[in-house]
């Protein structure tokens, strides 16, 4: 494996296991779980209301995919701010819950995806 593929993995990873900062804190990737659950759930089920906040999953699950197979430096970068805008709103209403877990696993996701936009421009140079 590339330098650059493993870096893209650790992005990922890290941004998946980012705690919440509401309340109950759970993983972004068990949060992502639930709401996608939820929404094919009352899709498909006998439910007269739909929980269209899980819709919203789709296309976060779509950039991460993305940005794991894209090889084109704008499209890494347009992606990584898509992922960074979908936490700045509880950053925003949540700053004090901020802990050494999240400011750790939130640096290393945007570390190591400037590392990969950066190795990426100069393999395409």
């Amino acid at each position: 494996m590339s330098i650059i593929k493993i870096l893209k993995i650790v992005a990922i990873i890290s941004f998946l296991m980012l705690p919440g900062l509401s309340e109950n804190g759970i993983p972004y990737f068990a949060f992502l779980l639930y709401c996608l659950r939820q929404f094919i759930t009352d899709l498909f089920g006998n439910s007269n209301s739909i929980f269209w906040e899980g819709f919203l999953v789709l296309p976060i699950l779509a950039t991460l995919i993305v940005f794991l197979i894209s090889k084109v430096n704008k499209i890494l970068s347009f992606c990584f701010l898509g992922l960074l805008i979908t936490q700045i709103p509880s950053l925003i209403t949540n700053y004090k819950r901020i802990d050494f877990l999240f400011l750790f696993l939130f640096l290393t996701f945007i570390i190591s995806s400037i590392c990969v936009i950066v190795l990426i421009k100069k393999k395409q140079r």
